[in-house]
């Protein structure tokens, strides 16, 4: 059975939401050790992203429904950030919808069964 195609888009929202994260996170360095706390927040959020991202490889190293919970993380991460001032708006929104993308394609039903069947651990 081929790998489905929303495994290889739920890894490229990933990596992009990871990779935006990143860039938000380097803009927020000023050199200060006040900004630590959201450069931290930051980093957070963008090792959600990449972490979501791996869930959705050839050979997950998770089950389908962990897949969903990482994806999740992401996006609760993203809203911490918010929350806190950590990122701007816009970034943050367009970090939340890829994160919903993610969750949307880590609970489709062929990905889940897919992975779980797949799986290396």
């Amino acid at each position: 059975m081929a790998m489905p195609k929303k495994m290889v888009a739920g890894s490229a929202v990933g990596m992009l939401g990871g990779i935006i994260a990143l860039a938000v996170m380097a803009a927020a360095w000023d050199g200060s050790l006040d900004c630590i706390v959201n450069v931290g927040l930051d980093m957070l959020v963008s090792v959600s992203f990449f972490a979501a991202a791996g869930t959705f490889m050839k050979y997950s190293p998770v089950q389908g429904s962990t897949m969903v919970v990482l994806s999740a993380l992401a996006v609760a991460f993203t809203l911490v950030a918010l929350i806190y001032g950590a990122m701007s708006i816009g970034f943050g929104l367009v970090l939340i919808v890829l994160g919903i993308v993610a969750i949307l394609c880590a609970a489709c039903p062929t990905v889940t069964s897919w992975v779980d069947a797949n799986r290396r651990v």
